[in-house]
């Protein structure tokens, strides 16, 4: 029971990024990538804790800010070089 708790809070929490980014989507690309790792920033202090890295890494973004795709692949990872966001960590030890 507590399994599926934590998936349906997981999926909401994507749900709440993905309404976020489209209403921010006509920002600046460097504000936009600021403030979303502001956001990553918090969620990962928030679930960063042992034993809880898989589902911190897995909360990833997806590209799109218009209703064709903004970048391919190769240009996004170079976008990435500039803009990067912040890497999942654990930033409490149960043990």
């Amino acid at each position: 029971m507590r399994e599926l708790y934590k998936r349906l809070k997981f999926r909401q929490k994507l749900k709440d990024i993905k309404v976020w980014l489209y209403a921010n989507r006509d920002q600046k690309l460097k504000k936009l990538m600021g403030m979303l790792n502001l956001k990553l920033t918090g969620h990962y202090r928030y679930y960063g804790v042992s034993f809880n890295g898989r589902m911190i890494s897995n909360f990833k973004l997806l590209n799109r800010r218009s209703n064709r795709k903004s970048y391919t692949w190769e240009g996004f990872i170079e976008m990435l070089k500039y803009y990067p966001l912040v890497m999942p960590k654990i930033y409490v030890s149960l043990f």
